[in-house]
C-alpha cells in the first residue's frame, strides 16, 4: 500500500511539471487566451429606464399616488394621463434603481391644460446613495406651447448613479405642477450632447432682479443690453409712480417658438426672438409689458383693451427710445374707446391734457382698490366714458 501511494503520487507530480512547463513555454500557440475586458460606458445601450426604477415624490396628488391624477401616472407610458401637484412650492421627482445607471437624457410631456402649470425652473440630479446629490443638468425660463407634447433634454454625463432626480422650484404661472410623462433615457458618451442650449444672465440692482433667458441659437443678441437698460432705467419709475408692491424679480426670455412681438405672464416677459431680430431699435417694448406686471394687482373685472391702452399710455410716457421706432397712432372716426393698445392709449392722453393730468394715475389706483372703471369716469369726470369719448371725437387733437 505504501508503494502504491508513493507510484501515484509521484505521477502526480509528474504531471503537474508537466502543465506547469506548458504554461510558462514562451511558444504563442501555447499562451492562454486573455479574459474577456469589463463592458465600458460605450457598451451601455441607449433605452428608456423609466420603468425599472422605483418612484418617490416629495409631495404626491392628495388622491395618492395611484388616484386619477397620481404621481404613478407620470410614468404610465399614456400622454393622455398627468401627475398634478396642488399648493405647489416645489417638487422633487426621484427615481431609485436596483443598479447604477448612466442616464444622459430625460424626456417631459406636457399636461393637456393650462400652461401656468408647466414647469419653468428645474435641476437635473444624480446620487449613488441618496444622500449626496450631483447636479447634471440645470434649466430657467422654460415654457412649452404645445399639450401632451414631448420635450428632450439632453446632457453629459460620465457617471453611473442609482437615483436620480428631478427638482422642480418653480412652475410658469400657477400654484399648481403637471406633468404627463417622465422619462430617463441611459446614454453612452459617443451620444451625448447637451441641447437645448439656453443662456441665463441674472443682474441685481437694488431690489430688482432681472434674469435674461436666451433660448435662440445665437449667442450674442445685439438688442439685450438695450432691454436691460430699459428695465432698470423705466421699471422704477413704474413701481414708485402706480403699484411699489407690484413684482421685483422679472424674466425675460427671448423665444425663438414664439411668433408675436412679447407678452407679460406671471413674472415671465416673452420677446420673440424674430421680431427682436427685426426690429432691434425697440427697447421700449419693455415699458408695455412691465406695465402689466404693475397691473397684476387690479381687483374684479378689468377688461383687456383698457390695460392695454394704459400699458401704451406707459410707454408713451416712460420710453426712453431715441429715436422712437413706435408712436401713437392718429386719431381715425372708425375708432372707439374700446379699440385697445395705442387706440385707448390716445384717449387717456387727451383726457389728460384736456380734463384731468393725473387721470391714469387715479384710474390705476381705482383698478388696484377694485373700483369699476365706468364708475371711476363718473366719479372723476362727471361723465360716462361714452359721452367723454365723444367730446373726444369732436375734438382729438392731444
Amino acid at each position: 500500500m505504501t508503494t502504491f501511494y508513493s507510484w501515484r503520487r509521484s505521477i502526480a507530480f509528474f504531471l503537474l511539471l508537466s502543465v506547469f512547463a506548458a504554461g510558462c513555454s514562451k511558444d504563442p500557440d501555447s499562451i492562454l487566451p486573455e479574459p474577456d475586458p469589463e463592458p465600458g460606458l460605450e457598451d451601455i445601450p441607449l433605452l428608456d429606464i423609466a420603468d425599472d426604477a422605483f418612484l418617490i415624490v416629495s409631495k404626491d396628488n392628495p388622491d395618492g399616488p395611484n388616484g386619477a391624477e397620481g404621481s404613478a401616472k407620470l410614468v404610465d407610458g399614456d400622454t393622455t394621463t398627468k401627475f398634478l401637484v396642488k399648493d405647489f412650492k416645489f417638487v422633487n421627482v426621484d427615481f431609485r434603481f436596483d443598479s447604477a445607471k448612466l442616464v444622459a437624457s430625460y424626456q417631459f410631456t406636457t399636461g393637456n391644460d393650462f400652461d401656468g402649470r408647466d414647469p419653468l425652473d428645474w435641476k437635473f440630479y444624480g446620487s449613488k446613495d441618496g444622500q449626496a446629490w450631483t447636479e447634471l443638468d440645470s434649466r430657467v425660463g422654460m415654457q412649452f406651447r404645445k399639450r401632451r407634447t414631448n420635450y428632450r433634454f439632453y446632457f453629459k454625463n460620465d457617471q453611473l448613479y442609482t437615483h436620480y432626480r428631478w427638482s422642480v422650484s418653480k412652475v410658469y404661472g400657477a400654484d399648481m405642477f403637471q406633468a404627463s410623462e417622465l422619462r430617463l433615457f441611459q446614454m453612452p458618451p459617443s451620444l451625448q450632447k447637451s441641447l437645448p442650449v439656453s443662456r441665463v444672465d441674472s443682474t441685481t440692482q437694488g431690489d430688482l432682479k432681472l434674469i435674461f433667458v436666451n433660448h435662440s441659437n445665437k449667442e450674442d443678441l445685439a438688442y439685450e443690453a438695450n432691454l436691460k437698460n430699459v428695465f432698470f432705467t423705466t421699471y422704477p419709475q413704474l413701481l414708485e409712480e402706480y403699484n411699489p408692491d407690484a413684482l421685483k424679480r422679472v424674466y425675460f426670455i427671448v423665444d425663438p417658438t414664439y411668433d408675436g412681438v412679447a407678452y407679460s405672464f406671471g413674472d415671465v416677459i416673452v420677446y420673440s426672438f424674430d421680431y427682436m431680430e427685426r426690429s432691434p431699435r425697440d427697447g421700449d417694448v419693455v415699458v408695455h409689458e412691465t406695465m402689466h406686471k404693475i397691473q397684476a394687482g387690479y381687483q374684479g373685472n378689468v377688461p383687456g383693451w383698457l390695460t392695454e391702452g394704459m400699458a401704451d399710455y406707459a410707454r408713451y410716457r416712460f420710453g426712453i427710445d431715441d429715436p422712437d421706432p413706435w408712436s401713437l397712432p392718429d386719431y381715425s372716426p372708425s375708432h372707439e374707446y374700446n379699440g385697445s393698445y395705442g387706440i385707448t392709449a390716445r384717449y387717456l392722453l387727451w383726457i389728460e391734457n384736456h380734463k384731468h393730468e393725473d387721470f391714469v394715475k387715479e384710474l390705476n389706483d381705482a383698478l388696484l382698490d377694485g373700483v369699476d372703471y365706468r364708475d371711476f369716469w363718473i366719479q372723476s369726470l362727471g361723465s360716462s366714458i361714452d359721452d367723454v369719448w365723444a367730446e373726444y371725437e369732436q375734438n382729438p387733437d392731444i
